[in-house]
């Protein structure tokens, strides 16, 4: 992928905090809602599954509930999942600038796969709508089920199939391109923070070279377990008093077994965030790193509370304060990450500024201050009756010569004022009776208009 690497540019320190500031930002947005995409999208084929093999509606209303609630929308899944990462991505690039690391492509490539997997994921939801709504007329048509059976078009018929297959299809193929997305980001992200090793990372198979890319990974999975279990209770309780068209029998499995995964979750992910803490290079360690790591685990401690007393009582009050510290875990997991890449590509990201204060003052240098001069009059008065931009006059067209002075507008104003001859089949051109600051303003003219910019 080294056409995002050709997208970027050596940043200044006050750039590289900024590009710093929307890489938190974008991880905060984009990890919640991968974990609700993923772990929703993974508990919904699951009880869509079973419920449809073993004849239990409930289950099906569990799975459609789920993926409506978690999923959300189409627009959703853009916004909060497929632009986030595009910008983790680019944040990565400007930030690894200059240096060869598959943790841009690896980055890019989860982006494109999840990309391709909203797309199924949305059209497995829509699959549960449509069947709602042939269900609703089936009701209202007033036909006994064996009247349906023989009265109904063979062409409906073939269609609800067709609903089921695509429905099961699209969820199992949405889940298994979301499992590779997170395998990628896990990959992109680990190998990055390897900066003393990044020429042992050429190629996607080495990927799996790399220990703390599996534990990331699972880090991902357990992660997407309790997010998409609290999400459950919150959405489904929480969020606007909760869903309002749940019987007692419904809303008693809802809570049962959103607690279950989400207790499950909670308490698998100090486990796992103690592994990836484990496996972060040394390289990447820092007192920050500590630092939100112990943060984190705190408040990961304060999630499984908050969901033991929603189990262990039933009361739903304690619901909306386990997703929102969820949400603040999640930004103690995004700092500490955060902090140990900062750590890890220091080294790079001084020589980054250092070659972005090396090209400001090369630009600087290319350029003058040609403020109270107006150089297109004075071009109009000394230069027009002689060239022209596009075609020959008397001497060569200036879209033939400027352009060899590369900008330098310092290089052009000299040759203005002394001019010497370059081309025999010109005559030589006599010197201006110009200052300097008047031959400076038209060099600038000059080079401003063949580059578009008047």
């Amino acid at each position: 992928m080294d056409f995002l690497q050709n997208l970027v540019i050596p940043a200044t320190t006050q750039h590289l905090l900024m590009i710093k500031v929307i890489l938190g930002l974008a991880m905060i947005i984009f990890l919640p809602f991968f974990g609700m995409l993923l772990g929703g999208t993974a508990f919904s084929v699951i009880f869509n599954s079973y419920g449809r093999k073993n004849n239990k509606p409930m289950y099906i209303r569990f799975a459609k509930d789920i993926i409506d609630k978690l999923a959300i929308n189409r627009f959703v899944g853009v916004g909060l999942g497929i632009i986030p990462l595009l910008s983790i991505t680019f944040c990565y690039a400007q930030l690894l600038y200059g240096q060869s690391v598959i943790s841009i492509s690896l980055l890019f490539v989860a982006t494109l796969i999840l990309a391709i997997a909203v797309n199924f994921i949305y059209s497995y939801q829509s699959t549960f709508q449509i069947e709602s709504l042939i269900e609703t007329f089936k009701d209202i048509s007033g036909l006994d089920k064996h009247e349906l059976e023989t009265k109904v078009p063979e062409e409906v018929t073939d269609y609800e199939f067709d609903l089921l297959n695509t429905n099961s299809n699209a969820g199992l193929w949405g889940l298994v391109l979301l499992i590779i997305t997170a395998l990628f980001y896990a990959g992109g992200t680990s190998i990055a923070l390897n900066s003393d090793r990044y020429q042992d990372f050429q190629n996607i198979a080495q990927m799996f070279l790399s220990g703390s890319t599996l534990i990331n990974f699972l880090f991902l999975l357990v992660f997407s377990i309790a997010t998409s279990g609290v999400a459950i209770l919150f959405f489904f309780f929480g969020w606007q008093g909760g869903m309002h068209d749940m019987e007692k029998e419904y809303a008693e499995f809802a809570k049962a077994t959103g607690g279950k995964i989400a207790f499950t979750g909670a308490a698998l992910l100090p486990v796992f965030l103690f592994l990836s803490f484990f496996f972060t290079p040394n390289i990447a360690l820092s007192g920050s790193v500590f630092i939100y790591t112990g943060l984190a685990f705190a408040a990961l401690l304060m999630l499984c509370n908050f969901i033991y007393a929603v189990i262990k009582n039933s009361d739903m009050k304690y619901v909306a304060a386990a997703f929102y510290v969820l949400i603040l875990s999640t930004g103690f997991i995004v700092m500490k990450n955060e902090s140990a890449f900062g750590v890890a590509v220091q080294k790079n990201l001084i020589a980054t500024n250092l070659k972005a204060v090396e090209l400001e003052t090369e630009k600087k240098s290319k350029t003058i201050n040609t403020a109270g001069i107006n150089a297109e009059e004075i071009y109009n008065r000394v230069c027009a009756a002689c060239h022209k931009f596009d075609v020959k006059l008397v001497g060569p067209p200036y879209q033939q010569t400027v352009p060899t002075y590369n900008g330098d507008v310092k290089k052009l104003s000299a040759f203005i004022l002394k001019p010497t001859k370059k081309n025999p089949e010109y005559p030589p051109m006599p010197a201006q009776p110009l200052k300097q600051k008047e031959a400076d303003a038209v060099a600038q003219y000059l080079i401003d208009r063949v580059a578009g910019k008047k």
